[in-house]
């Protein structure tokens, strides 16, 4: 078993705490030099010495020691079985105190929390883990900490997260980012499924945050909560329209639009959701937002059965966005599946794929558009071109299974 962090990693992140004059502290080092043995009654005599360890901490914000007493209760959190406790405290260390040669010292505990929490997140774990906050205040290392996490989306850490978020808030009340922070404690609730939770952080930013500039925004995550995570259809409505009325000039009116155009989607009724998603784009024009209310407008016309409406405006949603190559090959080939599998057209198929590779001839899906291009061409009847296609194929990716099927279709074409 792998070992802890326990006297090699004490004795190669800090100076011997015995130095420090402090009998509290020098105790808790000794209990982390002795050796646990799993059992159920270790197991809580290191919780136990864990909580001591975050009172002392709490008492000597600014010791210099903070450092060492934090990985002091890393340690005692994974002696506890604590893991995801004891991956928040390592964060700690790193993000507060970001020494360049720690990092693979604390990447070893790291990857020994994250194998009892969720092996397949490891190198995202990590990832967070090689974040450099060495240019920034204690106050924005904390910050920076919270929003890494936030972002990093690890799973199993939400209760010691979300003592990070409450701690920082209560040591730091006129903190300039409060409003900021506190919608990131509500997507942090959001995120791992308490919904309420995040609605009362999203409220708390519209009506006690006078200055905010979030105070749509809040309110419109507020009611995203209750129409996409709460099916509380009648309440969302409410917010949004709130949103529209009391702050008709915010950024967020096409977002309120486009989410209202998915709730009545949702519900069936793609009159109202064809609406809204219109007003959406007329209000979003080319923000990136634009693109998800321009797909659910096709998406709406494919389940009204308009289907050559919803190919155009595929077509049209890939020019609008041709220099991001994502949302334009993704556009161009949702179009050719309409227009293969809705409209039975060849030829627009053929049209769509085409403007993929000429735009953006080795997207990551090339081979696979070459190959229905190939096949578009052959239904027809444009055998000559087919081959060529299948030859670039074949050419340009001899081993992906692509160019096996191009090389089939080929042979019977040369028949």
């Amino acid at each position: 078993m792998k070992k802890l962090i326990s006297t090699a990693l004490l004795c190669a992140l800090s100076a011997s705490l015995f130095a420090a004059n402090d009998a509290t502290l020098s105790f808790y080092q000794k209990q982390s030099l002795m050796k646990g043995n799993t059992s159920r009654e270790d197991r809580a005599f290191a919780a136990a010495l864990a909580r001591d360890t975050a009172l002392w901490i709490a008492a000597h914000p600014q010791d210099p020691e903070v450092k060492t007493a934090l990985l002091m209760q890393a340690d005692y959190y994974l002696r506890a079985r604590e893991e995801a406790k004891a991956l928040v405290t390592l964060y700690q260390v790193r993000f507060y105190f970001p020494a360049a040669q720690d990092l693979t010292l604390l990447s070893s505990n790291v990857e020994l929390a994250m194998e009892n929490l969720n092996r397949s997140q490891k190198a995202q774990a990590l990832k967070i883990l090689a974040t450099d906050t060495s240019a920034l205040t204690a106050t924005q290392k904390q910050t920076v900490l919270l929003e890494t996490l936030v972002k990093g989306k690890l799973e199993k850490i939400y209760e010691p997260v979300a003592d990070l978020f409450e701690d920082f808030f209560t040591k730091n009340r006129d903190y300039a980012d409060n409003d900021k922070l506190t919608l990131l404690y509500g997507d942090w609730h959001r995120q791992n499924g308490n919904y309420n939770a995040a609605v009362l952080e999203y409220k708390k930013v519209n009506e006690l945050f006078d200055d905010t500039p979030y105070k749509a925004a809040s309110l419109r995550m507020a009611a995203d909560v209750y129409g996409g995570d709460l099916d509380d259809y009648e309440t969302a409505i409410t917010l949004y329209n709130q949103v529209l009325k009391q702050y008709p000039d915010s950024a967020e009116k096409g977002i309120v639009y486009k989410h209202m155009a998915v709730m009545e989607e949702n519900r069936k009724d793609y009159s109202a959701a064809l609406a809204y998603y219109q007003r959406a784009i007329t209000e979003l024009g080319a923000k990136p937002a634009a693109y998800e209310a321009w797909t659910g407008k096709a998406d709406v016309l494919i389940k009204n059965k308009d289907f050559q409406a919803a190919y155009d405006t595929q077509v049209k949603t890939a020019e609008l966005f041709a220099s991001n190559e994502e949302k334009y090959v993704g556009a161009l080939t949702a179009a050719a599946e309409t227009a293969h599998r809705r409209l039975k057209d060849p030829a627009q198929q053929a049209a769509a794929l085409d403007k993929i590779l000429l735009v953006y001839p080795q997207t990551r899906t090339a081979p696979e558009v070459m190959y229905d291009l190939g096949y578009a061409l052959e239904k027809q009847g444009k055998n000559s071109q087919a081959v060529a296609t299948y030859k670039r194929l074949i050419i340009n990716y001899p081993t992906d299974h692509y160019a096996g099927r191009a090389q089939s279709r080929m042979s019977k074409l040369e028949k």
